[in-house]
């Protein structure tokens, strides 16, 4: 089965999702603002960071939906990326816990949404060298994975500077 079909991606989101957020609901409120999650950022900021993505991937399957593949932004490089990554984490920074959370959850149903709602063509639409389908997974199920095992080394930093 290809990586890129609607039913493996909503089966990966479905099972990654569950994981990520579970996790994210086992961090203490005063924990969130405590760097080194991914570098400098604390949690906060890496939430940022993920909500943005998962906005965009809800944003580009939807337009290619829609047929407005015109709309959607490709970053076109590096230095665009850590723009778009730096604006996403101030975000997060900036906004509380709770708030963030809900966010994330919003983010995460608008790109699911959008996916049961594009046709299996579309996914296969090829946008700066990546597929739909491919750069959707990216953003989301593959991002959450990603963004998990960082939170786990983090969470396992902690223990033992704390002991």
């Amino acid at each position: 089965m290809s990586t890129e079909s609607r039913e493996h991606l909503l089966k990966r989101m479905d099972e990654e999702w569950p994981q990520f957020k579970a996790l994210l609901d086992s961090i203490a409120e005063d924990e969130m603002d405590t760097p080194g999650v991914v570098d400098e950022w604390n949690l906060k900021e890496l939430l940022g960071h993920v909500i943005f993505w998962a906005e965009k991937a809800a944003h580009d399957v939807k337009a290619v939906a829609e047929g407005r593949v015109d709309d959607i932004k490709l970053p076109g490089g590096q230095t665009n990326v850590d723009l778009w990554n730096a604006e996403a984490a101030a975000r997060g920074k900036s906004m509380s816990a709770g708030d963030l959370k809900a966010e994330l959850t919003r983010r995460h149903e608008d790109a699911r949404t959008a996916l049961e709602e594009v046709a299996e063509a579309g996914l296969a639409v090829q946008l700066g060298g990546w597929s739909v389908g491919l750069r959707f997974a990216e953003d989301t199920y593959r991002h959450y994975r990603e963004h998990a095992e960082q939170i786990r080394a983090w969470q396992r930093q902690l223990e033992t500077t704390e002991a």
